[in-house]
């Protein structure tokens, strides 16, 4: 079967015309030993306890280390990390103090000889210490839900203290056996129940899984810093629980302190942390050593001022508002990658040094979400008592009526929304179950929201018993600086609301403000918005993964919302646990349909903008954004190039990135043949082996890359 690959692709490389070699001079590489990102937002936290938001993670995934990562693009494949290797092994132990039943254990081999960036040497103490933390922070709207599942079958530490009557002893007695050193290098997690392998692993292999240094949080953080942190140690199991959901992490107050094993350094040890940037610098003593194995720069460059090992020095990320700002640093090559939105794309695409990869495929989702009852001391706005009605303010519980939620999912112009803010390039999800994750449900579909305003007139008139249509109210709304679709989402309902006062003489009153990220997140958490709109991501490829945080009683966003309901928490855990799954996600959509906790508004498909200089980029579909290991800035010129230089080039028919065309390249494109760029996207879909760029992967794209077949960088 090989040498009949071979020989057709043979044929098809004699068949194909000669192509021009020759390239013209480039613009001179900017910053070669830094990367620099412009975005629109900031870090809420440098704690991977805490951390909840793509903004930290990126930062964190730089700095600090899980003990598993994701094999480059797969998310179902994984390599080791901080620990060398891992195993789930079959128990039947009950504990005698608690009477908890593990039915099964994860096991990691924690690897030898890595140091974090304080010098102190990495030991299973630590990764115990670690997960332990966690469980006792467990912050309000956190990401530690995600280890008390798979742990105890629970959602929080306040339900294990109600497994245990409120007993804190025998509580701090289940943490502590859920994570154990055993032998002298290896990390076990104890669960008591049975759940998917797949979810364990991609849980442990993110941000919040990263392993902190229990003799820095000891020497340092509470001794020389003295920050009211967890000491790690158990003592007679009280007194622990004072650690427990603090207002703020005491590693971001008063100031964000960093400590991990990373390829990065961050703040004290390198780099720093402001309102509107961050930078992070090289750790020259990096376990995994320099440049990344993978994808591997190829012969070192002698082109002046580019490093010669293929690695970059530092990273920088700055917060940038004004589009027009950012479009001037990226065209000048002053930043390397840069938040992009749709409908200015043209403005950049196709200039000389841009480079844009699509399409890419995308498991987040944004969301109109309705908070059930607006707190009365931390609310915005004039913030009323429940069933009060008053022109200049607004009922706390004015969303606590079906009828009003229902109004404003259908004041929003779906199809304008998608056209203006994403150039076409999004759809409509009916609910968080979104194309792309497992039991997506396509006749679900037609029964999605749509923009109706004599429906949403109707809606009011019924609401709060015709109250709110007589008399009226005035609601503060808010978006996150930068974010153009979440401020055109605020920019419909107001316009709605305008047409019911020009038309019916109503008094809705719709105020917008801009805000920047950290204070958009403080007010979600602390229930100071009537309504907020945010992205979720997918932690994992899930449907329970969008499923829980959207619809759960103790989810992400439905605690925020103040929204709970019993059938929807039924079907969430059932859908995880029974055999037969997708009916569960189907019941599940058609009852939130029915109640409209929130609004599914649009899933996206993926550009990624970059200078042409930068290599090593590749995708993966989970990851929280930048992760700056595996990147070099360097030109590259494949032997393959069909004209003068051209920004992106033919640089993708090396499409292993290793410096020369040859059979591993012939044999990606071979195995990925005939798969294409959803929706859904295909299986064996691989980006880089479609190199003409028409989304799917077929003979013209396998040509291009045999008629190149031998050919190096020059």
């Amino acid at each position: 079967m090989k040498r009949t690959i071979v020989i057709v692709f043979a044929l098809i490389f004699m068949l194909l015309p000669l192509v021009s070699t020759e390239v013209t001079a480039a613009p001179p590489i900017k910053n070669p030993h830094e990367l620099i990102v412009a975005t629109i937002g900031m870090p809420e936290t440098v704690d991977p306890a805490w951390c909840y938001d793509t903004a930290s993670a990126e930062l964190i995934f730089n700095v600090l280390e899980p003990l598993i990562q994701f094999d480059g693009e797969h998310v179902d494949m994984f390599l080791p990390c901080l620990a060398t290797d891992w195993e789930f092994v079959e128990i039947d132990e009950t504990d005698p103090e608690t009477g908890l039943h593990y039915v099964r254990k994860l096991v990691f081999t924690i690897r030898d000889g890595v140091y974090f960036h304080d010098g102190s040497l990495l030991t299973p103490e630590d990764v115990e210490y670690t997960f332990e933390r966690a469980l006792i922070q467990d912050r309000s709207g956190g990401p530690i839900w995600m280890f008390w599942e798979p742990l105890f079958g629970i959602y929080s530490l306040d339900e294990l203290l109600d497994m245990f009557g409120g007993d804190e002893v025998k509580a701090g007695m289940a943490i502590d056996d859920a994570v154990r050193v055993e032998d002298t290098n290896k990390v076990a997690f104890y669960m008591t129940i049975y759940f998917p392998d797949l979810i364990i692993l991609q849980t442990w292999a993110q941000s919040w899984a990263s392993i902190l240094s229990k003799t820095w949080i000891q020497n340092y953080v509470i001794e020389v810093l003295g920050r009211p942190e967890w000491p790690g140690e158990w003592g007679d199991y009280t007194g622990w629980l004072a650690y427990h959901d603090p207002e703020k992490s005491p590693l971001d107050d008063p100031t964000p302190i960093m400590c991990g094993t990373g390829p990065y350094k961050g703040p004290p040890y390198g780099g720093e942390i402001s309102e509107d940037y961050w930078t992070v610098v090289r750790y020259e003593d990096y376990w995994g050593g320099w440049p990344a194995s993978w994808p591997a720069p190829w012969y070192p460059s002698t082109e002046p001022g580019v490093p010669p090992a293929g690695y970059l020095e530092r990273l920088t990320v700055r917060s940038i508002r004004e589009w027009t700002t950012r479009r001037d640093m990226f065209l000048a090559g002053d930043c390397d990658f840069c938040y992009v939105p749709r409908e200015y794309m043209d403005q950049v695409m196709g200039a000389q040094g841009i480079r844009c990869y699509y399409p890419l495929p995308v498991l987040a989702v944004d969301a109109l979400f309705f908070v059930f009852n607006v707190s009365l001391e931390t609310g915005l706005g004039n913030v009323l008592p429940p069933g009060t009605f008053d022109p200049t303010g607004y009922p706390c519980d004015i969303f606590s009526d079906i009828n009003v939620r229902k109004a404003f999912a259908h004041m929003i112009d779906y199809d304008y929304l998608i056209e203006v803010s994403f150039q076409g390039e999004a759809e409509q999800p009916a609910t968080a179950i979104i194309r792309g994750l497992p039991c997506f449900n396509e006749t679900i579909q037609s029964k999605k929201y749509y923009k109706d305003w004599d429906l949403v007139v109707s809606y009011l008139q019924q609401a709060w018993g015709g109250q709110l249509w007589s008399t009226g109210f005035t609601m503060p709304v808010f978006y996150n600086s930068g974010n153009i679709p979440r401020k055109t989402v605020c920019e419909q309902i107001k316009a709605a609301c305008d047409w019911m006062n020009d038309q019916y003489g109503t008094s809705f009153t719709i105020v917008i403000n801009e805000i920047d990220w950290p204070t958009y997140l403080n007010y979600l958490v602390s229930f100071a918005m009537p309504f907020y709109v945010i992205g979720w991501l997918a932690d994992y490829p899930d449907p329970h993964n969008f499923a829980h945080p959207f619809y759960h009683s103790h989810g992400t966003f439905a605690y925020f919302q103040g929204f709970s309901d019993p059938l929807c928490d039924e079907y969430i855990e059932k859908g995880i646990t029974e055999p037969d799954r997708c009916p569960w996600y189907s019941r599940l959509e058609e009852r939130v349909l029915e109640l409209c906790p929130s609004v599914a508004l649009y899933q996206g498909i993926g550009r990624h903008w970059e200078r042409d200089w930068v290599q090593g980029w590749y995708y993966n579909v989970i990851y929280p954004g930048v992760y700056a290991y595996n990147l070099w800035k360097a030109y590259y010129y494949p032997a393959c190039m069909e004209t003068d230089y051209v920004p992106g080039g033919a640089e993708c028919y090396d499409v292993n990135y290793d410096g020369q065309i040859m059979i591993d390249d012939i044999s990606i494109a071979a195995a990925s043949f005939g798969s294409y760029y959803g929706p859904p996207i295909a299986e064996r879909w691989h980006f880089r082996a479609d190199v003409n760029w028409d989304r799917q992967i077929l003979i013209d794209d396998v040509a291009k890359i045999a008629h190149a077949f031998g050919k190096s960088c020059p």
